[in-house]
């Protein structure tokens, strides 16, 4: 004999589970309001969470996980270029933070309009990211501002482009030309005379000849 009780009727306002928005990570609900309210995004990602906001909401978000949520640890600050991708901006900053006490890593991604070179510096808040907005500005040309010493950290120091911009080419353009090469003869190392390369390329500093260079560099080759 079947039973034909009707199942019971959702109470109003009782959302069903299904329709229910996942809770907040802990880190985010413990963020102030006004803080909270920067965010654009929550992603997760290798078992790792990354709130998502604008330059330069950053730093707010930074201060307080530094000094209120004991975020004592900076893993890492690098960057990303989306050059080519559909995204708010082109490029983003991203801070890796590290609670010892639980070992809760953060990320947050900055997005950084590419007209605007600069973001501020965080060394007041961890003293190792000297070094990483170091690295990050020798190889995209992102200006850390109050940073002591931005010195290029495995670039020549002359060297007259950023590496890791997604518009500068795999094998190079040519820039070692201008630098000594060292050759062996016989028992010795000589230092041969560096090429002449006359043209500065960088970050905003793309000559017309550069573009075009990329443009036909990037076409796939036939195999």
């Amino acid at each position: 004999m079947s039973d034909d009780t009707p199942p019971p009727e959702t109470p109003p306002g009782d959302a069903s589970p299904s329709n229910q928005q996942p809770a907040p990570h802990p880190v985010r609900a413990a963020l102030p309001p006004l803080i909270e309210s920067r965010i654009l995004d929550e992603v997760t990602h290798g078992g790792q969470t990354g709130f998502i906001v604008r330059t330069p909401d950053q730093r707010a978000i930074l201060e307080h996980l530094r000094f209120e949520q004991n975020f004592e640890f900076l893993k890492d600050i690098t960057a990303i270029d989306f050059l080519g991708r559909d995204t708010i901006e082109r490029f983003q900053v991203v801070y890796v933070l590290y609670r010892i006490p639980d070992k809760l890593n953060i990320r947050l991604h900055a997005w950084l309009p590419e007209e605007v070179e600069s973001v501020p510096s965080v060394v007041d808040l961890w003293d190792s990211a000297r070094w990483s907005e170091r690295e990050t500005h020798d190889m995209f040309g992102i200006v850390f501002d109050g940073n002591p010493d931005l010195r290029r950290l495995l670039m020549p120091e002359d060297f007259p482009a950023f590496p890791l911009l997604k518009d500068y080419p795999l094998k190079g353009r040519g820039e070692r030309r201008q630098f000594p090469l060292v050759r062996p003869r016989g028992n010795e190392m000589v230092e041969d005379a560096p090429l002449p390369y006359p043209v500065s390329i960088g970050r905003g500093m793309h000559t017309p000849e550069y573009v075009e260079e990329v443009q036909r560099e990037s076409k796939p080759r036939k195999k």
